[in-house]
Order: C-alpha cells, then structure tokens, then sequence
C-alpha cells in the first residue's frame, strides 16, 4: 500500500518554495475560540441542520373549539420533528444550562472574594436548575 502512495513522489518533486505567513495572520485568543465554539453549539442543538433540510416552519397554529386559528410552538406528540422556535428556544436553555457550569468553573478561581464566590455559585446554579426544569417541562408539553 506505501508503494503505491510513494509512486507518484519518485517522479515529482516538491519545489523548494520560501513562503512567510503574513503579518496580519494572529493566533486568536481564547476567549474568540470560547464565543465560536459557543454560537456553533448553539446553532447545532438548536437544529439548524435539521431545519436546513427539512424547512418546518417557524411557529405552527391549531385551530380552537370556535374555528379561529392560535399559533402553537411546540409540534405535538412528535419528538423527532419541530418548529424553529421550539428549537431555538430549546437550544438557548440547553446553552444556558452549558454557562451555568461554565460560571461554576469560574468560582474556583483563587482570590476570589467570598461574597463574589457565592453569587457566583448561585447565579451557576441558578442557570442550571432553570435551564433543567424548563427543559423537562418543554418535553411534557411535547409528549402530553
């Protein structure tokens, strides 16, 4: 198998070029890696591949006991299939519950102010909690 990797490199040769990476090409810090890797999952979560395909449509509607027409979030009775609302409202919990444990990572942080360190434990658990229970109740109102 090598050889026939190796084949066309007996023939050719790679040039002998002097290439500089240009000055205005930086490592980017780490907190534009965190916010990119942030907006991705969120987008990811939230469905967009899934909605690039298929293309539900933003919100649905039901019609009521007298005949008008109310507009609905959440496709019913379907856990395979949503509208783009529920998806993004579902990914913005799920990304709120990620910055939950992102903030409770943070309190770890040596000389750290007690009072600050206990905000930050709640707001962490607070995002937490919040972005679980919402979650749960998302899927009783998708699952009745």
């Amino acid at each position: 198998m090598e050889s026939l990797y190796a084949t066309p490199f007996a023939v050719l040769q790679c040039p002998n070029l002097r290439l500089k990476k240009p000055s205005w090409i930086q490592m980017p810090s780490a907190m534009t890696i965190y916010r990119i890797v942030l907006v991705s999952y969120f987008l990811v979560t939230g469905g967009l591949i899934y909605d690039v395909i298929v293309e539900p449509p933003s919100v649905g509607q039901t019609t009521d006991e007298n005949g008008h027409q109310k507009p609905v979030a959440f496709l019913p009775y379907r856990v395979n299939g949503q509208y783009i609302m529920e998806g993004l409202a579902a990914s913005f919990l799920f990304t709120i519950g990620g910055l939950g444990f992102v903030i409770l990572d943070k309190t770890n942080a040596p000389y750290m102010a007690k009072l600050n360190r206990l905000l930050l434990l709640m707001v962490g658990f607070s995002c937490i909690l919040i972005s679980f229970f919402m979650c749960r109740m998302f899927m009783r109102m998708k699952l009745p």
